[in-house]
């Protein structure tokens, strides 16, 4: 915490806080919290207590600084004086909810072992309800109170005449009905989704509502609803964009693919960084078999999002082994900068650069330096291979012939194709230079006998 920090807090606290007290006193309490703030910024505790109780004491009803007083009465174990803060706070801010949430939090966290407690949360609470019935944080203490209490006649019926309000909001509706109604009570579910289309047919464009609505109609297994809801809402709402990305992941969780697929499509030509679509549409492009059009949105979604070092690898090897060496490329230097000290992904970047022709140059360079970041000997042969080409393009041939006699060796059993591609790559350089005449034909031999 700097100076000017502190200041901001003094001003935001007092303005609130500070209503009911004089001037002399509220100017008393400023000096104090100020010198609390600065004994905060020097980490002297002793000093920041001793001041924020001097200026409790100067302005007995300030909400921060008796909540402050009482956590360290409760970490003392003294219950009986952190009670009498907040009753005595409560009493002074009997209009305030967030002060009447404040002493039911605390009697409800005291209450485990004592019922006069938790009664009188209860009432603390009730005395609000005349003037906040449509309040969500109110009815949720509310009813978890009565449920604490055992009493579910009496969360009922604060449930039914929340129901009943012209204002009831059908999200808090739904999430209360959870703790009193099974999910397959009919008659509630009926209540919910008259409340949910009605509130839909008033007002179409708010987005919180239409994810609450179709995810109420999804979540009930009735999918045809959830998307008709979302198609309201994107109609009444176009630029509602993260709507019409989920609008398109269920209308191909309900086999209307090509409807989804547009839909995604649609969304990315407006807003190509809508990584939950391309998500969606590499996974349906996979299920399909349309491999390549699933490697491109993978590719956008990492491009976007970034991931994991195994998610860049496979789809930068795949690129690779595909001849798509400038894609590799692209996605592979996002990969580094997000995992700049994984081995592979270095040395995948230098092979794609290597085959990329706009990026050859730069490749020798990369690969000198994901050697440099390999504690142990490289004993893949892909990486081998591309160290090999890099070294024999800058004329260091006696480093290329090392490097790709040790990617032969390492290459698998079920790596026949690959293997033989190397055997006659390390003849070719041995017929370039005039040597080796003998083993080069062999190795040629070797290879024909393997691709047989």
């Amino acid at each position: 915490m700097n100076m000017h920090c502190g200041r901001i807090t003094v001003g935001i606290l007092y303005a609130m806080t500070f209503v009911v007290v004089g001037a002399e006193d509220l100017a008393h309490a400023r000096r104090e919290y100020a010198k609390a703030v600065l004994s905060a910024v020097r980490n002297d505790d002793a000093q920041r207590i001793s001041h924020e109780e001097a200026a409790r004491i100067a302005h007995p009803t300030a909400g921060f600084l008796v909540s402050r007083s009482a956590s360290r009465a409760l970490e003392a174990g003294d219950v009986k004086s952190a009670s009498t803060l907040y009753r005595e706070l409560a009493k002074a801010h009997p209009d305030s909810l967030n002060t009447q949430f404040l002493y039911a939090d605390f009697l409800r966290s005291q209450s485990k072992d004592d019922d006069f407690a938790l009664r009188l949360a209860v009432e603390a609470l009730e005395g609000m309800l005349p003037m906040h019935q449509a309040q969500p944080e109110l009815l949720e203490r509310l009813l978890r109170l009565y449920e604490q209490q055992g009493k579910r006649e009496k969360s009922q019926a604060l449930y039914d005449a929340y129901m009943k309000l012209p204002q009831a909001d059908p999200a808090v509706a739904a999430k209360f009905s959870l703790t009193l109604h099974d999910i397959d009570d009919e008659k509630n579910r009926s209540q919910l989704d008259t409340m949910y289309r009605n509130r839909m047919e008033q007002s179409p464009r708010d987005p919180i509502l239409a994810r609450a609505a179709s995810e109420h109609f999804r979540g009930t297994n009735r999918l045809d609803e959830a998307i008709s809801i979302l198609e309201v809402h994107t109609k009444a709402a176009a630029s509602s964009l993260d709507l019409r990305v989920r609008l398109g992941i269920l209308q191909i969780s309900n086999k209307r693919s090509e409807q989804g697929e547009k839909t995604l499509l649609d969304v990315l030509d407006i807003a190509p960084s809508q990584y939950l679509a391309h998500q969606a549409l590499a996974k349906l492009y996979t299920n399909q078999e349309k491999i390549e059009a699933a490697r491109h949105h993978r590719a956008e979604l990492l491009k976007t999002r970034g991931g994991e070092i195994d998610e860049f690898r496979q789809l930068g090897q795949a690129w690779i082994e595909a001849n798509e060496a400038r894609r590799a490329r692209l996605l592979l230097e996002k990969a580094v900068f997000h995992h700049p000290k994984d081995v592979g992904l270095a040395y995948l970047y230098a092979i794609a650069s290597q085959r990329d022709p706009e990026t050859q140059k730069t490749a020798f360079a990369l690969f000198e330096a994901a050697a440099k970041l390999s504690t142990e000997p490289i004993t893949e042969p892909l990486y081998l291979l591309g160290s090999a080409e890099a070294y024999w393009n800058a004329g260091k041939a006696e480093r290329a012939e090392s490097s790709l006699r040790q990617a032969i060796k390492l290459y698998p059993p079920d790596q026949k194709k690959d293997s033989a591609a190397a055997m006659r790559l390390l003849a070719s350089w041995w017929q370039q230079q005039n040597k080796n005449a003998e083993a080069a034909k062999a190795l040629i031999q070797r290879a024909e006998m393997m691709e047989k």
